[in-house]
């Protein structure tokens, strides 16, 4: 049988036309977006549409809306793009480099450096891969993972826009949170946590779920310590602390060295408050060995730090 004469075969940049085309609802923008002219725009959509046989937009108020058969081809469209974009990476990240397997990680500055270290330090270790690790906010990791160009978000609170169907979140760490502080609030440690009344407190930022549960715990509580600096940063939180400025928030393993050196000391425990961080990721068609051996691995049964 003669494939070539019986198979349709789907011109690749009338689907990138026709995406941008049902993005912006009009074609005169999406020929500003897609740097080519009206008529050429107009001319690749009409033969999308003769090609398919069907009509894919209907005209109201001089804007484009998707017809039924539209939106469908509008959701295959989507995938084949995110596989066209899933295809550049794979090939990319083999012409890196033929023999070492290759892991892109994003992670938001509000996870601990010492969890990310064990995530990545672990597959290094038993895979060899190489590692690409990024620092930015959810929104911008989120892109990323979405256009294929990192593979696992490391995250301490979970995406609040995942309804795409291909991305994932796995909670991998739940740890309580205790407060920190120089030895010179040690004092502190009695009758914890009324002594923190007055005292000065650095905390994250306030789109932080952390930072919420910190508020309500003083609240509930009827504590109130004098706030005196903000940061997601918790290495910049521990910096702060141990330097003298006040008190922080954090689980005891991103603490370790710090205790053991005299710089920090356990003030005491917020009873029934919890940091929990997740990995979030996009399912792909070739698996990652690397990604998959991370996903797989309890967390909550290694010592981490």
């Amino acid at each position: 049988m003669d494939w070539e004469g019986t198979m349709k075969w789907i011109n690749y940049h009338h689907l990138i036309y026709f995406k941008e085309i049902a993005a912006q609802g009009s074609i005169s923008k999406a020929s500003e977006v897609l740097k080519v002219g009206q008529p050429a725009l107009s001319s690749q959509l009409k033969s999308l549409e003769e090609y398919l046989g069907i009509q894919l937009f209907e005209r109201r108020n001089r804007k484009l809306f998707l017809t039924e058969s539209g939106k469908v081809t509008l959701e295959y469209a989507k995938k084949i793009g995110s596989l066209g974009q899933e295809l550049i990476q794979v090939i990319d990240d083999k012409m890196f480099d033929e023999e070492k397997l290759h892991l892109s990680v994003g992670a938001l500055d509000s996870v601990p450096k010492h969890l990310i270290c064990d995530i990545v330090d672990l597959a290094h270790k038993k895979t060899g891969c190489f590692l690409s690790i990024y620092e930015n906010s959810s929104e911008d990791l989120l892109r990323e993972l979405m256009a294929h160009q990192i593979e696992v978000i490391i995250s301490d609170h979970e995406l609040a826009s995942l309804s795409n169907k291909k991305i994932f979140s796995k909670r991998i760490v739940k740890r309580p949170l205790f407060a920190y502080a120089s030895p010179k609030f040690a004092h502190l440690k009695k009758k914890f946590p009324e002594s923190l009344e007055g005292q000065p407190i650095i905390v994250p930022t306030s789109h932080s779920k952390i930072r919420g549960d910190i508020e309500h715990y003083f609240e509930t509580n009827s504590i109130k310590p004098k706030m005196i600096a903000e940061t997601q940063d918790t290495a910049l939180q521990k910096i702060l602390a141990s330097k003298g400025d006040g008190v922080v928030f954090l689980p005891n393993f991103t603490t370790k060295e710090l205790v053991q050196n005299q710089k920090l000391v356990k003030i005491g425990k917020l009873e029934e408050v919890y940091c929990e961080y997740f990995l979030i990721y996009s399912k792909r068609i070739i698996e990652n060995p690397a990604l998959e051996l991370i996903l797989k691995q309890d967390f909550e049964k290694m010592r981490l730090g």
